[in-house]
């Protein structure tokens, strides 16, 4: 059946448009007979209302409403129109006339009228329309996939995914060992590294200029966790010395707070590439604070990061993080002040994920109610602060489960989080749009082929990044240098400049 109904769409949209002047399809489906149905239409996933990227692959989707047979009719004001019929309420867009309407029409509203056959009459809903915004989104994205929390000992893996597909491409998934915190240099992947741990160890695999290597770094013991790129392409901000508690929990406020993470000890600290050591400072290696989860701003000047008091494993609930900056001096090597931006004692909430936008005017975060390890928070929120102004708002696209694991694309238009809307267990990654005044449009989930994916679907996305670039390593050989524990070269630490 599903071969049944893509083959009927392709064969509409040819005929379409010598005969869509006369309203009638290939099929026979007529729109001029089609009565008013007075209502909105339901489909889902909910493609509506939104700002959605020129270069997007097809929102294929599901029409909730009842009925013997359905049709689309997909409009802008250039180019021909996508119809589809179909005798499932499953909706399958094809691929190159969608991205031939896009393309042509970028800044231009996209409609949908949908229509309904009951009873052996047509019948014509309110029409959906979407703005198709003039900025692309970056090709592709790089995310983990998981079981959520609960079934960690599942294998985990890395994906990438072309955006203007559906084309999804495995890069790592080793048999056994932990992995996470990939991070690209600039939206690229010629530089990039990827946290691991295997065999008891904690290192990193860097891979620059061709080459990819094996790095622990070190400042009192072995092991780092979030990590930044400096825009000088050599150095790269860990977090360090970490010491964690992970609790399980049967129970919580809401369904995926499965697991309770306390961060006891961090510090943070500059990797550099060329020379293989570490360095620090003591304002962001405290001993009576843990230091979090590194960002560099885009000119490098300036370091954001989290911060707070170190706690015992029993006061975990009191794990409130500051969010803070620090000037640096790449050329000399020196620091500056630490400045606070948001204050967790002043706002009665944590933050956690400072990104600053690779056009340096706003820094995307989240706030909750403790702890860094947000998204498994459900009150989770994104807020969005204006860094000529520092002010910040929580923003319009929140929902009421965690929205966190976000990231900016290389235009700084697009944004990608991860949500557990909908079902409040598992992650899926939503796409919204944030105009030059910084507002924040109705996101859109990751398009599916299949319009029912979600519904059975029972994973979860996490950590999704952009890049501009696909991957060019082949994922055998990645998956076979990241096991080979043997090759691990450990940083050596330097003093600080006095």
């Amino acid at each position: 059946m599903g071969e049944y109904r893509r083959f009927r769409a392709l064969i509409v949209a040819p005929c379409l448009a010598a005969l869509l002047g006369a309203g009638i399809s290939c099929t026979g489906f007529d729109e001029r007979s089609a009565l008013p149905a007075g209502v909105p239409p339901t489909i889902r996933p909910d493609y509506s209302n939104s700002v959605i990227p020129p270069n997007i692959a097809p929102l294929n989707f599901t029409i909730a409403d009842s009925g013997e047979e359905f049709a689309v009719a997909i409009s802008s004001i250039k180019g021909p129109n996508i119809l589809v019929v179909s005798a499932s309420p499953e909706i399958t867009i094809p691929l190159r006339r969608w991205r031939s309407l896009l393309e042509q029409n970028a800044g231009n509203e996209l409609k949908l009228q949908i229509y309904i056959k009951r009873n052996g009459r047509w019948y014509s809903f309110s029409p959906i329309t979407n703005r198709i915004a003039p900025e692309p989104i970056d090709r592709y994205i790089t995310y983990r996939k998981s079981y959520p929390q609960f079934y960690m000992k599942d294998r985990l893996e890395i994906l990438q995914r072309d955006l203007q597909s559906f084309d999804e491409e495995l890069i790592l998934s080793p048999k056994q060992g932990c992995f996470n915190c990939h991070t690209f240099y600039r939206h690229s992947t010629d530089k990039f590294l990827f946290q691991a741990r295997f065999y008891g160890k904690n290192y990193v695999l860097l891979h620059d200029q061709g080459k990819t290597s094996l790095i622990t770094p070190v400042l009192r013991r072995p092991g780092s966790s979030y990590a930044s790129w400096h825009p000088n392409g050599n150095l790269i901000a860990f977090a360090t010395d970490a010491k964690v508690s992970v609790s399980m929990f049967a129970a919580g406020k809401g369904a995926e707070e499965v697991l309770e993470y306390t961060d006891l000890d961090g510090d943070l600290a500059v990797y550099n590439i060329q020379q293989n050591t570490m360095s620090t400072t003591e304002a962001i290696s405290r001993k009576d604070r843990v230091e979090n989860q590194p960002a560099w701003s885009p000119d490098g000047r300036s370091l954001y990061f989290l911060s707070a008091p170190k706690v015992s494993k029993q006061d975990f609930a009191k794990v409130q993080y500051d969010l803070q900056r620090i000037g640096y001096d790449a050329g000399r090597d020196t620091w500056g002040e630490v400045e606070t931006l948001v204050s967790a004692s002043e706002t009665g909430l944590g933050s956690t994920f400072p990104a600053p936008s690779p056009d340096g005017r706003f820094l995307l975060f989240c706030m909750t109610d403790r702890g860094s390890f947000s998204i498994v928070r459900q009150g989770t929120d994104l807020y969005l602060m204006d860094l000529e102004k520092k002010t910040f708002r929580r923003l319009e696209i929140n929902s009421d489960h965690s929205d966190s694991y976000h990231a900016w694309s290389s235009n700084s238009r697009w944004i990608v989080f991860t949500s557990k809307r909908g079902d409040g267990i598992f992650g899926k990654l939503y796409f919204s749009y944030l105009d030059s005044n910084g507002i924040a449009h109705k996101p859109i989930v990751l398009p599916q082929q299949d319009p029912r994916f979600y519904e059975s679907f029972t994973k979860s996305y996490q950590r999704a990044e952009f890049t501009t670039t696909p991957f060019k390593v082949s994922p055998a050989d990645l998956n076979e240098d990241i096991g080979d524990v043997g090759r691990i070269i450990t940083a050596s630490y330097v003093e600080e400049k006095r």
